[in-house]
């Protein structure tokens, strides 16, 4: 064992606990898992969820994914190999900040991340079920007394699923502003051709819409990407909405997540060009001690939709 310094990131120092690696047979809601308990002390690996009907979904133990219906050509996230999929899980996928406010102050919490490693005690377990339809990434923050996790799994009628989770672990009552979502959406229209060759070409054309009444946001290309001078309609997208939040905002961007982060108010965008496609769900919550709000949010994505 090699001698170790203290290190600080401000005035935290910084986390560098050894974590034991474990694998065990688990039941969850009454079905069959298997954990994976400090997954984030592995080293990358790639998994797929299974489906009865036409869903293809790949996803990397850092919560990186890309997936779709049918092809490659109708992806929901970029299809790109496993190496980019897996170091992309800071743009793609399921990306969740906090403000966790705490006795007298309100802290910072992204889970799933190298900064949360190095400020926080945090465990970060991986489950999957043994049919292979669903997979839930867990941390659990054991210096903020919290506990975070999702889910993926899909649906034939509307596609795919994010199902989050949360459980206030202290014996106090504890209030959370979050923001929620997921991150990198692909319009329709964009074959994996065009995704891998001329990926900065394709986000100019992108046009991310929310409607303020159903809070639907509409995932869509201004125009069919096409070498010729001739017109050519994008008369079809990919969707997302939401289930189980009802006083929040939307972002259909990654643009504010810094704001976020620091601090700031954010606005609701309603309608976004030439930026990658996101949705998030800025919201409120109040847990008291011991409370686990299951399911507290979901994020349903629909692709080939016509929206004329």
């Amino acid at each position: 064992m090699t001698n170790r310094k203290d290190l600080y990131l401000g005035d935290s120092l910084i986390n560098a606990s050894e974590l034991t690696i474990e694998g065990k047979e688990v039941v969850i809601n009454d079905e069959n898992f298997y954990k994976i308990s400090n997954v984030n002390k592995m080293r990358p690996f790639f998994m797929s969820i299974v489906s009865a009907y036409d869903h293809w979904l790949f996803i990397s133990s850092t919560g990186a994914l890309s997936a779709g219906r049918k092809d490659s050509n109708n992806a929901l996230f970029p299809y790109y190999t496993d190496d980019k999929i897996t170091e992309s899980y800071e743009i793609t996928g399921s990306k969740s900040i906090f403000h966790v406010h705490k006795g007298n102050r309100d802290y910072l919490w992204e889970p799933f991340t190298k900064t949360s490693d190095f400020v926080y005690q945090n465990n970060r377990n991986l489950y999957k079920n043994l049919r292979g339809n669903k997979i839930i990434f867990e941390e659990i923050n054991n210096d903020l007394g919290i506990k975070f996790s999702y889910q993926w799994t899909t649906c034939d009628k509307y596609g795919f699923i994010k199902t989050s989770s949360i459980k206030n672990l202290n014996n106090e009552d504890i209030s959370v502003t979050l923001l929620d979502g997921i991150q990198n959406i692909l319009p329709w229209g964009l074959d994996e051709g065009i995704q891998s060759n001329t990926s900065n070409l394709a986000d100019a054309y992108k046009r991310n819409e929310l409607d303020r009444n159903s809070k639907i946001g509409i995932f869509a290309l201004s125009a069919t990407i096409v070498d010729r001078a001739e017109p050519s309609e994008a008369l079809k997208s990919n969707i997302v909405f939401h289930l189980g939040l009802k006083e929040n905002k939307i972002l259909l961007s990654s643009l504010q997540l810094d704001k976020f982060r620091k601090g700031f108010n954010v606005d609701e965008e309603t309608d976004v060009k030439a930026e990658k496609g996101a949705y998030f769900i800025h919201s409120f919550l109040t847990l008291k001690s011991g409370q686990k709000k299951i399911g507290y949010l979901r994020l349903i994505l629909v692709n080939l939709l016509q929206i004329f």
